[in-house]
């Protein structure tokens, strides 16, 4: 995908996230993109729901799902990252995992590992 091309998505995300409320991240490894949203309930499901019906988007996964007090991105109508493979198992906790494929089936198979991947974004990532 061409730098570009992110570009035109994370524009697009971000203004219809501020007219809907909703904060988040989106982060793009090796062509696989990883999204946070935050919101009321019903809006954020509201929102996955049309993401997942996109005819664009292919193998729409949900790794985790709370209720929170506070948001993780409360001043990102839609933050955005582009780590390594490498940065990408780091920040799950998976220091010896090698490709963005086999961090996401850790993350899937052990999802107590998606907050602390969550933390790691915020503290190590640099966000735009």
């Amino acid at each position: 995908m061409l730098k570009s091309d992110l570009y035109i998505i994370l524009r697009q995300a971000r203004k219809n996230n501020e007219s809907i409320g909703v904060t988040g991240l989106l982060i793009y490894a090796d062509k696989y993109f990883f999204q946070v949203l935050e919101g009321r309930k019903e809006v954020v499901s509201q929102l996955f729901e049309k993401i997942s019906n996109d005819k664009r988007h292919y193998d729409v996964q949900t790794l985790g799902e709370s209720d929170l007090d506070i948001c993780a991105f409360p001043n990102w109508k839609m933050a955005y990252a582009t780590p390594s493979d490498r940065e990408l198992a780091t920040w799950a906790g998976l220091h010896s995992t090698t490709t963005v494929e086999a961090t996401l089936n850790r993350l899937k198979s052990e999802s107590s590992r998606v907050s602390e991947f969550l933390s790691n974004v915020l503290e190590k990532s640099s966000l735009s």
